[in-house]
């Protein structure tokens, strides 16, 4: 009897993990909704730089909204240069909630390289994104501001056909 009584423990605890590791696979993180806005930055060849502010984003867990603004073009000199952006997440995560916002600032130099920082909130918080970036020649470049809301879900297909 203690031979069954064993191996039925050894079975069940087998089957749970196995259970454990397929729900590990099961969650995937969906994008419920993001919005992006950029603009132009131009490099004028002279020593003139400073900081700018390029906009604000933020995120309304309750709505699945997200929302950005900035300017549409700026001027600055060569040289290092910093730009920054506020955001903000409004109306919290329901609790235990499996909601993200990302928010994404990336400013390109006229080489195009990209310069980036990226924020994460699941909750109601708020601050300040900040890039530096040199350009070392005239030019125009661009930047975006990115806000996303994600969810992680569970989706029992995913071990099973995945």
């Amino acid at each position: 009897m203690n031979g069954k009584i064993l191996c039925s423990i050894v079975l069940v605890l087998a089957l749970a993990g196995a259970l454990a590791y397929a729900m590990s696979y099961a969650r995937e993180d969906v994008i419920v909704d993001t919005f992006d806005s950029g603009g132009r930055v131009v490099f004028h060849d002279n020593d003139s730089h400073s900081t700018f502010h390029l906009g604000v984003a933020s995120a309304d867990f309750e709505k699945n909204a997200v929302y950005s603004s900035s300017l549409s073009s700026i001027e600055t000199g060569t040289g290092t240069s910093t730009f920054t952006a506020t955001w903000r997440s409004e109306r919290g995560n329901e609790l235990g909630g499996a909601k993200t916002a990302v928010f994404t600032l990336t400013v390109w130099d006229p080489a195009e390289v990209p310069h980036s920082t990226t924020r994460e909130s699941q909750g109601v918080s708020s601050g300040k994104l900040s890039v530096s970036c040199s350009s070392y020649g005239p030019g125009e470049g661009r930047f975006l501001l990115t806000s996303t809301i994600s969810e992680s879900r569970l989706n029992l297909s995913a071990p099973l056909f995945g």
